[in-house]
C-alpha cells in the first residue's frame, strides 16, 4: 500500500518529466548538429514498425532480424539486471538468454535490481564508453557523426523495446519491485531524466535543462495546488456531514 501511495504521488512529476524531455527532444530538431542523432532514432523508429506491424513471417531476413534484435534486447535486459545487482555487492548466480526470454539468478534484489533494465538505456551507456574509449586512444578522432547515430539508434532502441515488452506482457519485474503503479512511475521518471541529460550533454546550446527541471517543478507544486483546492470543499463538507448531530 506505501509503494501505491508513493507512485501516485510521483505520477505528476513523471509524466510531466516525460514531457520535458519530449519537448526537448523536439528543440533540437533545428539543430543542424543534432541531425546524426535524429536519423539514428528515426531508423529505429522505422525497423520497430516494419517489424512489429508489417512482417508476416519468421523466416527470411526481416524474420531472422526480429528474432536478433529481441535477443539483444534481452541479453542487454538481464546484463543490465547483473551489473544492478553488482553495483550494490549482490552476487549473480546464473545467466540465460534464450528465444524465448532470458533469466538471471541473483543472490539479492530490490526495486532498483528488478527496475534497473527499464530505465537504463545500456546499449546507449556502451556506446559513450565506446566512443569515450576511441577518443582517448585516438584524440582527433573523426567519428562524431557515427558516434550520434548509433546513440539515437541504441537510445530509440531501448525505448522502444521498454515499451514493447511492457505493453505486450506481464513483466514480474514490476510486481516484485513494488506493483505497477509504483514501477511505472519510477521507470517513467527515470527514462524521461535520463532523455533529458544526454540531451544536455550532446547538445548544451538547443537544451535549457535547469529551466526543464524548474518547469517540472513548479508544474507538479501546480498540480498539487490545484488537487488541494478541489478536494478541499469536498473534504470539508463531509466533515461538516459526519458532525452534524
Amino acid at each position: 500500500m506505501i509503494r501505491l501511495i508513493i507512485g501516485l504521488a510521483l505520477m505528476p512529476s513523471a509524466a510531466l518529466t516525460m514531457l520535458a524531455a519530449a519537448h526537448a527532444l523536439a528543440s533540437i530538431i533545428a539543430a543542424s548538429s543534432a541531425f546524426p542523432f535524429l536519423s539514428g532514432l528515426l531508423l529505429a523508429l522505422a525497423c520497430w514498425l516494419f517489424g512489429r506491424y508489417c512482417t508476416v513471417s519468421d523466416s527470411g531476413p526481416a524474420g531472422w532480424t526480429g528474432a536478433l534484435t529481441h535477443r539483444l534486447y534481452v541479453f542487454g535486459h538481464e546484463l543490465t539486471h547483473a551489473m544492478a545487482a553488482w553495483s550494490v555487492g549482490g552476487k549473480v548466480l546464473g545467466f540465460k538468454v534464450g528465444e524465448a526470454g532470458g533469466h538471471v539468478d541473483l543472490s539479492q534484489t530490490s526495486a532498483f535490481i528488478a527496475l534497473a533494465p527499464y530505465c537504463v538505456p545500456i546499449y546507449t551507456v556502451g556506446v559513450i564508453i565506446g566512443y569515450r574509449l576511441l577518443l582517448w586512444l585516438k584524440p582527433p578522432s573523426g567519428n562524431h557523426g557515427i558516434f550520434l547515430i548509433l546513440v539515437g539508434l541504441t537510445l530509440a532502441f531501448h525505448g522502444l523495446k521498454t515499451f514493447e515488452v511492457l505493453w505486450d506482457n506481464r513483466q514480474p519485474d514490476l510486481a516484485q519491485a513494488g506493483g505497477v503503479v509504483f514501477s511505472l512511475a519510477w521507470i517513467a521518471l527515470a527514462n524521461g531524466f535520463v532523455v533529458l541529460l544526454l540531451l544536455k550533454a550532446l547538445f548544451p546550446d538547443a537544451v535549457p535543462l535547469g529551466a526543464d527541471l524548474r518547469a517540472v517543478g513548479q508544474r507538479t507544486a501546480g498540480f498539487w495546488r490545484w488537487l488541494w483546492h478541489f478536494l478541499r470543499p469536498l473534504t470539508t463538507g463531509f466533515a461538516s456531514q459526519l458532525n452534524h448531530p
